[in-house]
């Protein structure tokens, strides 16, 4: 099967966070791969090669064959079936966004109508909080900085930036609760560790988890297709 047959159309629903990049760069995806076991949903990975897509992470290649001084990308996408309230096509991509930043994403398809031409289901209203469940289990696994649930949106919007990435302005530091606080977002949930900054004022319905976790619920899929 071809990546183009995997997941088509839309919209999608992406459930992405931000974890920091180790010295080494392999050891950081491995471990994010080998994790999904983990995770209390079953994930199951469809790519065989699984090895040889971490290498190319690690290897990375030239933005700009022709330019010496350009960025290396280091990017791989995973075809997984990950099973909540029913078995789901999902593409995970991960993506080194900066010098010590990883975004680490899942992509399902999204709209509330089966695609059944391309084999995807759709998404009914009340499997919607599976996916709110599915990022706190996440959370449980990986003490992510930051990770949330949007429409064709991933955590890298909280940067507040335009840039492309790879760029040093997503390093990881930079990653503060005062954007998606103080200003809207396009964001249904987010989860904070407030490890790294403690939360005395929150203008949204949130719910402490464990691990210093804090739930919070920025808007709904009111409107969503």
């Amino acid at each position: 099967m071809q990546w183009s047959e995997w997941l088509q159309g839309g919209p999608f629903l992406e459930v992405s966070f931000l974890v920091e990049c180790k010295e080494k760069k392999k050891e950081t995806i491995q471990d994010i791969i080998w994790n999904l076991s983990k995770v209390r949903s079953r994930i199951e990975i469809y790519d065989k090669n699984v090895d040889e897509i971490v290498d190319f992470f690690d290897r990375g290649y030239p933005f700009d064959e022709e330019d010496p001084q350009t960025n290396y990308i280091h990017s791989i996408q995973l075809r997984l079936y990950v099973y909540l309230s029913r078995k789901r096509k999902a593409t995970l991509q991960i993506e080194r966004v900066s010098s010590n930043a990883i975004m680490v994403n899942f992509w399902f398809f999204a709209s509330s109508f089966d695609a059944l031409e391309f084999d995807q289901i759709g998404i009914k209203k009340e499997e919607i909080t599976g996916f709110t469940d599915f990022l706190k289990e996440l959370y449980s696994v990986y003490e992510f900085k930051i990770g949330g649930i949007a429409i064709e949106q991933d955590v890298l919007e909280l940067f507040g930036s335009d840039e492309t990435y790879p760029n040093e302005c997503y390093r990881y530091e930079n990653m503060s609760p005062d954007r998606f606080l103080q200003k809207s977002s396009h964001f249904i949930d987010i989860i904070w560790n407030e490890k790294y900054k403690k939360l005395s004022c929150v203008p949204y319905n949130y719910k402490r988890l464990d691990k210093e976790g804090i739930l919070i619920k920025i808007g709904n899929f009111i409107g969503y297709p």
